[in-house]
């Protein structure tokens, strides 16, 4: 929306005031000055999304992906949601890593969920407070976007900034992202919020938020305030304030962190220096859970993010090509970071990730809306280069002074914005009618009798498990044999000090132990599916005369279907060119 003349009054004054403050002892930059340079001439020309429609719009997004998203990886599930479940429930699966013999993860990022769940469970089902968590998720999410927005108007431009909205909007990497109870996904909104702080210049919660991303999320994420530390440091010389608020962060963080884990393990525990040190300085690594060639994240991030993937990683040619032909248009405001330092968050993370030989989705959640910044960047690169090019072809030559590059660029903007649109609408559309089947099976499970423990175990299709909270009360997860060798979880302990107890079949190694899977026959509800062919350890129990089907959703088969129409919706060709299985809830008859 255009800027009201008080808008227009604050925006000028706050910029005048920045360029004085950050030009001791230079000369005075005019407000006309950094307006031409930092944003368009003439702002009332300019419509863009005030702070309360884009909160609104960014809430409604993220909101959805919490109620129609899926659960993507099973990590997820089972590092995450089962632990939670156990602390808000007194039961759940338990992983490796939460053994006291390796403590890999922290309980205090889980405590500030399980808190308000605790509280929510009182009066709710245990699947309406999984979806109120995600909600609350997705809510987070959504004011870090929102800050990350302002401050991206506020150093890179209004034209920027809305443009980097309307991109992240329909993004298939956002949607999923947003409301995932993963470290990385935390990691995302905490360093949105950092790089939001940072670039309006207020570093003690940029360094705080950073800390909070490094310690209680995901370690690795300290390499993206690499950036916001060169420029307190030997930019800005603010060493004191660098020092005193990283010893606050520790104190404050990472203190409480030790506590917690150290009481839950029974053990002096620091858990982000244990699960730095599993991933550097083991023999094996992750490695032990797969290695993907060096394209992976090329692929992935297109799936992700369309064009706006091509965008970002063509960012750097297309600024080096802008200084080149439009030199005056990259000029910024005398408060602004250089490109290079603002855009070095991104520049640092896809190498290192994409140097190691385990990679994961969820890895780059963190840069995801630097991926789309950059996105945005190279976008407003390639209309200063039209524009620059048109002047001295055409005959926008004569009015180049008077008339800003958005003049002639809009329908270029425009159809971009929409191609990325319609590429994240149809690959959200993807991600639903082909893998939402399993968060949906386990509701035709009944209510358990009085008294009664339930047994529901999973086979071949136990990473489709979506957690314990789309269990009725009484029903427990098991697992059964499958052509899967892996390790696999199992049930927390009995007990208040079950997180402190060391088992004999955890280890490290990925190694499988069959002591805690269950026969068939004691299963009184089963997972299976006709996906694949049946083998001496997978048969199609839905075949069994002592199994009856009580319920079916479909699952696509991916190797049976087209590889672009699988990844993106279209419609009429894609259920002409997709194949799906049955995911299917067997009740067993012998024991019912």
């Amino acid at each position: 929306m255009p800027l009201t003349a008080r808008q227009r009054s604050i925006h000028n004054k706050n910029g005048a005031k920045r360029a004085t403050s950050f030009s001791k002892g230079k000369r005075k930059i005019s407000e006309g000055e950094f307006l031409v340079t930092n944003a368009p001439s003439d702002l009332r020309t300019i419509a863009y999304p005030g702070g309360a429609v884009a909160l609104a719009l960014l809430l409604f997004a993220r909101i959805l992906s919490a109620y129609y998203g899926q659960i993507a990886d099973c990590d997820e599930t089972f590092n995450y949601w089962e632990p939670l479940h156990y602390l808000v429930y007194g039961n759940g699966l338990q992983t490796w890593e939460y053994s006291p013999v390796y403590a890999l993860r922290s309980y205090l990022p889980l405590w500030l969920f399980a808190v308000p769940a605790k509280i929510l469970s009182w009066f709710m089902t245990p699947i309406t407070v999984f979806y109120s968590l995600r909600v609350l998720l997705a809510v987070l999410s959504s004011c870090a976007e929102f800050m990350f927005y302002k401050a991206v108007c506020h150093e890179f431009g209004v034209h920027v900034g809305r443009v980097w909205l309307m991109l992240t909007l329909p993004a298939a990497g956002m949607f999923m992202c947003s409301s995932a109870m993963l470290p990385s996904a935390w990691s995302s909104a905490l360093i949105s919020g950092a790089l939001a702080c940072w670039w309006r210049r207020r570093y003690p919660p940029a360094v705080l938020l950073t800390a909070a991303s490094a310690i209680l999320s995901w370690p690795f994420t300290a390499l993206l305030g690499l950036p916001i530390a060169i420029d307190m440091l030997f930019i800005k010389r603010q060493v004191y304030d660098f020092m005193k608020w990283s010893v606050i962060a520790l104190l404050v963080i990472l203190l409480p962190t030790i506590a917690v884990d150290s009481w839950h393990y029974g053990k002096l525990t620091i858990a982000p220096w244990n699960i730095v040190a599993y991933n550097i300085f083991t023999e094996h690594g992750p490695t032990l859970y797969g290695v993907e060639p060096w394209t992976y994240y090329f692929v992935n991030g297109f799936l992700n993010f369309n064009v706006v993937w091509v965008y970002a990683v063509s960012c750097p040619l297309q600024l080096a090509a802008c200084f080149v032909l439009a030199p005056r248009s990259t000029e910024r405001a005398a408060f602004c970071a250089p490109y290079w330092l603002d855009l070095l968050p991104l520049a640092l993370w896809l190498p290192v990730f994409m140097l190691q030989p385990h990679k994961e989705e969820r890895f780059l959640y963190p840069v995801y809306s630097m991926i789309v910044l950059a996105g945005a960047v190279a976008l407003d690169c390639l209309q200063k280069m039209t524009f620059a090019v048109g002047t001295e072809l055409f005959r926008w030559r004569k009015e180049r002074e008077r008339r800003h590059y958005l003049s002639y660029t809009g329908p270029l903007m425009v159809i971009c914005v929409l191609v990325a649109g319609v590429g994240g609408i149809s690959r959200i559309a993807a991600l639903y009618t082909n893998y939402h089947g399993p968060m949906t099976i386990l509701r035709h499970l009944p209510p358990a009798p009085d008294h009664a423990q339930l047994n529901v175990c999973f086979g071949k299709e136990w990473y489709r498990f979506p957690s314990s909270f789309h269990l009725p009360q009484a029903y427990a997860t098991r697992f059964i044999s499958s052509d899967f060798t892996g390790q696999m979880p199992a049930p927390f302990a009995k007990g208040h000090n079950a997180t402190r107890l060391i088992h004999p079949h955890f280890n490290e190694q990925n190694k499988g132990d069959n002591r805690t899977y269950l026969n068939p026959s004691q299963c009184h509800y089963l997972v299976d599916s006709d996906a694949g062919n049946p083998t001496t350890l997978q048969p199609f129990y839905h075949k069994d005369p002592s199994f009856e089907i009580v319920a079916s959703v479909p699952i696509l088969e991916a190797t049976k279907s087209h590889q672009v129409l699988r990844a993106f919706y279209v419609p009429v060709l894609s259920s002409k060119n997709t194949v799906f299985a049955n995911l299917y809830l067997l009740k067993n008859k012998l024991v019912l």
